[in-house]
């Protein structure tokens, strides 16, 4: 509690009385990093860059007690360096745990994204960065190559992109240029998406609503809702719109299931432990419903 409260007392009097937008500045205590909670080393980070000069003047009154945390110029370079690279994988985590449009299309965009970021971080890195930011860094991109390769195990990644009125095969064949062994992938998706469809929905019709859908230009892709759009279009495609319903209706995290289940407490109470899953089923979805109409009322 005493250090707490010298903390407190060396942010007052070091740290600005009041923001940028002249709002009082109130003492926190510095953020924590836990393993299990996603984003928290950036935010770490983030608070020890905001209270920087605190942080010293704190080090400094209590240099016998905690003087081997001090931190060198070269340390604090280091922890804004890491601070920006963890940014853009925080950006990555919330667009891909977005529940109100479909993420999975996206995907594998996310991923290459940031495989194009971490490639250039690699390329222009100082020569004088501490062998451990070095080896971190590299490590990342290990890391995320092999997750990266695992987009390879499933059609539905390249299948949702297809069926995704703002992105298409003619953006994925754009964006792909250049690149032979991408494009040969995309080409084999595509005659896959094609068996798929005659397959399990075509229903002895001819695929002209597929080649149809595969010549239209992408949308806009601010201002498009995926599924609206099928929606929308469900007369004109009515097999195709049940194939891009099911394909883009996947989570592209895990995100919006774990709200659910989370959710789930709430509707399984102590008293409630004996409910028939069917029972369970039908109050999960009209919750939602509930929820969704609440919202358009907000509107």
């Amino acid at each position: 509690p005493q250090r707490r409260q010298l903390w407190l007392a060396t942010v007052s009097r070091v740290h600005p009385a009041t923001d940028s937008m002249g709002r009082p500045h109130i003492p926190i205590i510095p953020d924590l990093d836990v393993r299990t909670r996603w984003g928290s080393t950036h935010d770490m980070l983030q608070c020890a860059i905001m209270y920087e000069s605190s942080i010293r003047h704190f080090v400094e009154a209590n240099y016998r007690i905690i003087g081997t945390f001090d931190l060198s110029s070269d340390d604090w370079k280091d922890i804004k360096l890491i601070a920006g690279w963890l940014q853009m994988f925080r950006l990555a985590t919330a667009q891909m745990s977005a529940t109100s449009i479909p993420m999975i299309s996206t995907a594998h965009a996310v991923f290459r994204g940031l495989q194009d970021q971490l490639k250039h971080i690699l390329v222009l890195l100082p020569t004088n960065v501490s062998p451990s930011v070095h080896s971190g860094i590299l490590s990342a991109h290990r890391k995320l190559s092999d997750y990266f390769t695992k987009f390879d195990e499933s059609p539905y990644y390249t299948w949702a992109a297809i069926l995704d009125p703002r992105i298409t095969y003619t953006e994925l064949e754009a964006d792909y240029a250049g690149d032979t062994e991408l494009l040969e992938g995309l080409e084999h998706s595509k005659t896959a998406l094609h068996d798929h469809f005659m397959r399990f929905y075509a229903r002895s019709q001819p695929s002209a609503p597929l080649e149809e859908y595969l010549r239209l230009p992408p949308q806009e892709f601010i201002s498009c809702n995926p599924m609206r759009w099928w929606y929308a279009q469900r007369e004109r495609f009515p097999n195709l719109y049940k194939l891009a319903r099911n394909v883009l209706a996947i989570p592209g995290s895990a995100v919006a299931v774990e709200r659910l289940f989370s959710g789930g407490r709430d509707t399984i109470a102590l008293r409630r432990a004996s409910l028939h899953p069917d029972t369970i089923r039908i109050l999960m979805i009209l919750k939602q419903h509930i929820r969704v109409r609440e919202s358009q009322k907000a509107k």
